[in-house]
């Protein structure tokens, strides 16, 4: 028997005009057994932001915040959580996508396992990660028993490496014919990942109301898990598919220079909750990704971030030789030739 006395609160985000996908995610939640849910409307297109607001008008336990900018992901979900845990009812929070429909029992799932878990600091220390079936690589994370495997390979970006290619493509062909590409262990039902997306995670409102990340940052899910797995464990659960992403439209497209550079700002903020963090190891990454990823780079900034990016990743010297090495004599040149 679930525990009912569990209060859930969901917080969604949402921008452009994606109504017809959040009206269903808002739905499904409420079916699941969600309490109340703080949807952000992160300056939404007019033909949404007026459905949203009728739709507001017909359900009392929904709560909108309709900001006059879009702040991004992390500006977004970051206003949802203050507006989350700033409510006396609200004891556990579910972070979705505005695309993410929850399906059938998949509350019912996250509140038995966090019931039947046997963890005395499960309070203040697990979160737990819906199962996404669009998230293969979290599924054999956990098969194979390693955490670290989601993280992808090293100088990756956001799971993907050049020297994987190939063996991604002969994974999918595989799984598109019905060929496992790992070995799945039925006895297996949960374990542990090393980072985690906004949607899907279901923890306590008590580990984030202290220690809310920055509004001035890009990388507000980075930031989050950060801050959880500084808490404790990130706990996924392979039981049953939770969410869905109906919708496969992203925004990465618009990120520009100014924007990655905001997640600069979250070494003083981690360094604040742990002193013993490596930020000289996060700040090469950092200034490596705003190098490779970010759009409209001057030369002169060029320049900046790839000194910062070689000096802080001596923090971890002999093992950035390869690293840097591959950086001077091969990707620093190609990007120079574009100026």
């Amino acid at each position: 028997m679930v525990n009912n006395l569990i209060l859930v609160t969901g917080v969604i985000v949402t921008y452009g005009d994606r109504f017809h996908l959040l009206k269903r995610v808002i739905k499904s939640s409420f079916l699941e057994g969600v309490d109340k849910i703080i949807v952000i409307d992160n300056n939404s297109e007019e033909n949404s932001k007026k459905q949203l607001k009728e739709y507001e008008e017909q359900e009392n336990r929904l709560s909108i915040i309709y900001l006059n900018e879009n702040t991004g992901s992390a500006g977004g979900y970051k206003r949802g959580l203050e507006e989350a845990y700033n409510d006396g009812s609200c004891e556990f929070i579910w972070l979705l996508d505005d695309d993410n429909e929850p399906q059938k029992d998949s509350l019912k799932v996250l509140k038995e396992f966090w019931k039947n878990l046997e963890d005395k600091t499960k309070k203040e220390k697990i979160s737990l990660l819906s199962y996404r079936k669009d998230r293969v690589a979290y599924k054999e994370s956990i098969m194979t028993e390693n955490p670290d495997l989601v993280l992808g390979r090293k100088n990756s970006f956001l799971g993907f490496h050049i020297l994987d290619l190939f063996n991604k493509i002969i994974k999918v062909f595989k799984r598109k014919i019905g060929i496992e590409t790992y070995k799945e262990n039925e006895n297996v039902r949960s374990g542990k990942v090393s980072v985690a997306p906004y949607g899907g995670m279901f923890f306590r409102s008590k580990i984030i109301k202290e220690n809310i990340y920055p509004n001035n940052i890009l990388s507000g899910d980075k930031a989050l898990y950060i801050l959880i797995s500084l808490s404790g464990t990130i706990k996924y659960s392979s039981k049953i598919m939770g969410i869905y992403r109906k919708h496969e439209g992203g925004i990465s497209s618009w990120v520009t220079y100014d924007l990655m550079k905001q997640d600069l700002n979250m070494i003083p903020w981690i360094c604040n909750l742990d002193h013993n963090f490596p930020k000289y190891k996060l700040l090469s990454i950092i200034h490596k990704t705003i190098i490779l990823h970010s759009n409209e780079i001057t030369l002169k900034n060029l320049i900046y971030h790839s000194i910062n990016f070689i000096l802080y990743s001596f923090s971890y010297f002999p093992k950035n030789i390869k690293t840097v090495g591959a950086f001077l004599f091969k990707t620093f040149p190609k990007l120079i030739m574009k100026y």
